[in-house]
């Protein structure tokens, strides 16, 4: 799993001694992955190998680095997830470039436990043999919740219909550490003393802007507690989705199902 996401981040600089995520998120997951794997330190950018690699007592969770292999496959183009009858969406298509009625190689990933076709490179299949996600040409059942983090649009999952779904919901819930429900909760409210202060942050900003440039040459939109309260509703889901990205241990106890990716999923049910 290592050298899978080690030869298949973007390299900052020719001589490849350093990783740059590019602000992507699989290639995010893949610094992090690395770091937290005792591969790497991180950099403003994304992470640098270590002299002495070491491998950490507290690894990562097996569905998180699960979710950084596929994530990195399919945003290199080495893993596709097929429509029900094997062809390739029209979105995914126009994505790589491709005629809707081009010939692509057939899945070699069979649908199984819920989950759709797919087509990975013998690469990315070594590794999804290796991480216990396929076995023989098709998904295994603990595939199944890992990818339900992923929702492949082609396989049109609803995975809110399953009960292990609110389970897992349940349990997040249940079992949430104690500095992730502070930090949650926080996020997730905005009271009038948080306007307040934004409000006049935001006034003191543009006050430095005119001072600084001429109040002709600034463009200042009207401040009202309104504007305030939404321009903090688009920074704290921001910072929502931030808190649930990291990679985290084996001995915490948030669900892969409901907790470990809060983008989207928070939003939508909550």
């Amino acid at each position: 799993m290592i050298r899978f996401i080690k030869d298949n981040l973007p390299v900052l600089d020719p001589r490849g001694e350093e990783w740059d995520h590019m602000c992507a998120t699989a290639f995010q997951y893949g610094c992090d992955a690395l770091i937290a794997l005792g591969q790497a330190e991180e950099t403003g950018r994304g992470a640098r190998p270590l002299e002495r690699p070491w491998r950490p007592d507290i690894l990562p969770r097996w569905d998180d680095i699960c979710i950084t292999v596929l994530s990195l496959a399919s945003q290199c183009g080495l893993l596709s997830y097929r429509l029900p009858d094997g062809r390739e969406s029209p979105a995914a298509a126009a994505w790589w470039g491709r005629c809707e009625d081009e010939i692509v190689p057939p899945p070699n990933i069979m649908a199984a436990h819920g989950l759709g076709p797919a087509h990975a490179t013998p690469e990315v299949l070594s590794v999804l043999d290796a991480l216990d996600l396929i076995r023989g040409n098709g998904w295994t059942p603990a595939a199944e919740t890992v990818l339900w983090r992923k929702e492949p649009q082609e396989w049109g999952l609803d995975i809110t219909a399953d009960l292990r779904f609110g389970a897992a919901v349940d349990r997040a819930v249940n079992e949430m550490p104690a500095d992730i429900r502070c930090e949650l909760d926080r996020l997730v409210t905005i009271t009038e003393a948080d306007v307040t202060e934004g409000l006049i942050r935001r006034e003191a900003h543009q006050d430095g802007l005119c001072a600084e440039y001429g109040a002709c040459r600034v463009i200042c939109l009207p401040l009202t507690r309104e504007s305030v309260r939404q321009g903090l509703i688009f920074v704290r889901i921001h910072d929502l989705d931030w808190l649930f990205f990291c990679i985290r241990p084996a001995t915490q106890h948030l669900t892969p199902i409901a907790a470990s990716n809060s983008k989207g999923r928070v939003r939508r049910y909550g």
